[in-house]
């Protein structure tokens, strides 16, 4: 695989990342206006619906995080972060 290729495949992963972290946060935010404003309902869901939501957006998060977020060249976990430079593991250049 050569470089281009290994910065084009951690930036899908990267960009699939970023999707799976907005889904979570979308999912949490109700959760989280019904705490401090003292809501009960928003679009006709109450508290633990939102609040099982945002577990469940949490669940795939974490999922997604320890099952693809590999580095391209070796396969393993190339370290913490969106902006990662090269792999931990193996070193070859990311983005």
């Amino acid at each position: 695989m050569s470089k281009e290729d290994i910065k084009k495949e951690f930036a899908k992963t990267v960009l699939r990342s970023k999707i799976v972290a907005g889904i979570f946060f979308l999912l949490l935010t109700p959760s989280i206006v019904m705490m401090f404003k003292d809501i009960d309902v928003i679009y006709g869901l109450d508290k633990n619906t939102w609040f099982n939501a945002a577990v469940a957006g949490f669940v795939i998060y974490f999922g997604y995080y320890f099952l693809f977020w590999k580095c391209p060249s070796c396969g393993t976990f190339p370290g913490r972060g969106w902006f990662r430079k090269e792999c931990d593991k193996c070193g070859v250049e990311l983005s």
